[in-house]
């Protein structure tokens, strides 16, 4: 997951096929969604009455060169370093269910 995010960086608001894969995710989970401001994705977990906790993850990317002393180039375009916390929230997600 997160490898795609990187290689298919998505502007702000127009992050469509990230919100996308992220809805399959979910749903492939049995985990209940619903959008959120256009290409935001709110997952609902419950388990009866308690306390409450959320995870967030940015959805966006920047498209940037990135800088690596790898003698092999990455793939251009890539991302900042926020494309490791969607798959982090849908780690916590999969762990969760």
């Amino acid at each position: 997951m997160y490898k795609a995010y990187h290689r298919a960086p998505e502007l702000s608001s127009v992050e469509h096929r990230t919100a996308e894969s992220i809805e399959a995710r979910l749903t492939e989970l049995g985990i209940e969604h619903f959008r959120s401001g256009g290409t935001g994705v709110v997952g609902l977990l419950t388990n009866g009455e308690g306390p409450v906790v959320g995870f967030r993850a940015d959805t966006d990317g920047l498209p940037i060169a990135e800088a690596t002393a790898s003698t092999t180039p990455a793939p251009p375009p890539t991302l900042c370093p926020t494309a490791a916390r969607r798959p982090q929230c849908m780690a916590a997600a999969t762990t969760l269910t």
